[in-house]
């Protein structure tokens, strides 16, 4: 048990110290009327994450615990973006959370396999992007950065610092930089971009 909790506490030192990304601001652009057929995805849904159900129409938790009522619950895409990372996955959730007249974007999706984020900051009509990879091990002697090398911000709602709602398309480059004592320096090059429609919390 003490060995499952230091390794827990290890993981997230490194992803917190090891995978920062740049923190550079870029203008949002506004624009009234999205293309058609942008949200789409919004009429689609699935469980949560580790609920099964067969084809009797039983349901069943991967974790074996007991089914609550929430894990039956339609869960409906927010996003649809996509990325390279890890070999490719599309991301379906996004969140929104208001402070005052800042808007918080959190983009998520994809777990067991995926527990990547990307953050989006939204502050006096500016933005950063901020992605946050998560690798399955550990190498103590490894450094990650991430170098944003392009970005694009589309919101759909003229208003969006004081909507309920808010809707846009992400277009961001990023450059993710491997620094190992024994191996050098290996860099990749990402993208992460697509459509999004969420209510703001």
């Amino acid at each position: 048990m003490k060995f499952k909790l230091l390794m827990a506490l290890a993981c997230c030192f490194f992803i917190t110290c090891s995978a920062s990304g740049q923190h550079l601001f870029y203008p949002v652009m506004v624009i009234k009327k999205a293309p058609e057929g942008a949200f789409s995805f919004t009429k689609k849904w699935s469980y949560p994450e580790g609920v099964i159900k067969y084809e009797n129409g039983k349901f069943e938790k991967t974790d074996g615990e007991k089914l609550e009522a929430a894990d039956t619950a339609h869960l409906y895409f927010t996003a649809n973006c996509k990325t390279n990372i890890q070999g490719g996955y599309t991301i379906k959730y996004c969140s929104a959370t208001r402070k005052r007249r800042n808007i918080s974007l959190n983009f998520s999706g994809g777990m067991p396999a995926y527990a990547n984020e990307f953050h989006l900051a939204l502050k006096n009509n500016t933005f950063n992007f901020d992605p946050r990879v998560v690798y399955p091990e550990l190498i103590m002697d490894e450094k990650i950065i991430y170098k944003v090398t392009g970005c694009k911000l589309i919101i759909y709602q003229k208003n969006y610092a004081v909507a309920n709602n808010i809707s846009g398309y992400i277009k961001a480059r990023f450059t993710e930089i491997i620094q190992n004592s024994k191996k050098g320096t290996q860099t990749n090059k990402y993208y992460f971009e697509g459509y999004f429609k969420t209510p703001v919390n």
